[in-house]
């Protein structure tokens, strides 16, 4: 009897254990992104795209409950929308859009074309403290660059952590393998050169003294050994080149979030050409 009583009082107490109220959740802030504004031809179609895509980055991090610019159209119409963003005062418009979108945070931004190249600008503001969280300016030769540098400057933006660093292993490693077939290479090619003058210095002696020279099959070998060691060398040299251009390559394209951005764009007065760049 005893141990039934213990083995009722374990069940009763683990019942009232799991009965337990569990703590809350904590919500996450809602932000709002913005259609990025278009500048130095630009069509509104893109910045339409890349507003989109701005917003999937923000809600891929997990920080934060979006509201696309979409969501915005529906939930505010365009009309009402382009009368909260005109507004002349920007922190009580601030504070009247993000009212209307139960958003705390709002992302706002900009893409413009300079030249051949495109600049990203992104900023979130704090409406309840009427202050900026963070600020991300990019530049890219092309869309794609632009693209492809979005995860950085969305971490910038919203004071977020950037994406984890991009793995070089494989282009490290390419770049090493060409590098040892490019010394091999180098290697059986001196040597075979070696041998074949050698050989053309023994057989030019010959002519004169017969008795230097050795059977012709032993000749027949050393040429034929000659013509691998130097087909080997050219094929070792090859290979190793294109790996190391390979492992170059994806290199740059692993580290494409991570590199140094420079642009030539014509300069702000219009007057000649500026050097311009950023480190993502």
């Amino acid at each position: 009897m005893r141990w039934m009583a213990s083995a009722l009082a374990t069940v009763i107490w683990c019942s009232l254990a799991g009965a337990q109220p569990q703590p809350p959740v904590a919500e996450k802030p809602r932000l709002a992104v913005l259609t990025l504004e278009v500048a130095g031809g630009v069509e509104p179609a893109i910045g339409g795209v890349l507003s989109e895509a701005i917003a999937a980055e923000v809600a891929a991090k997990g920080y934060f409950q979006v509201v696309s610019a979409k969501d915005i159209q529906t939930m505010l119409g365009v009309e009402r929308q382009r009368q909260l963003v005109g507004c002349s005062d920007e922190g009580s418009c601030l504070a009247e859009l993000s009212g209307a979108l139960g958003a705390r945070f709002v992302l706002a931004g900009s893409v413009a074309k300079l030249g051949d190249a495109f600049q990203l600008t992104l900023q979130t503001q704090d409406s309840k403290k009427l202050q900026p969280v963070g600020r991300a300016v990019r530049i890219a030769r092309g869309l794609e660059g632009l693209q492809a540098q979005l995860p950085y400057a969305v971490a910038e933006a919203t004071a977020t952590p950037p994406p984890p660093a991009p793995s070089h292993l494989m282009a490290y490693g390419a770049v090493g393998s060409g590098a040892a077939l490019l010394i091999g290479g180098a290697v059986v090619g001196f040597t075979g050169l070696t041998e074949e003058t050698a050989l053309s210095k023994e057989l030019s002696l010959g002519t004169t003294q017969p008795s230097v020279l050795k059977p012709v099959a032993y000749y027949q070998d050393a040429a034929s050994r000659v013509r691998l060691e130097k087909s080997l060398a050219v094929v070792g040299l090859a290979s190793g080149a294109a790996l190391v251009g390979l492992g170059v390559f994806l290199n740059l394209t692993e580290g494409a979030g991570a590199s140094v951005r420079v642009a030539v764009v014509p300069a702000a007065a219009g007057t000649g050409l500026a050097l311009t760049g950023t480190l993502p």
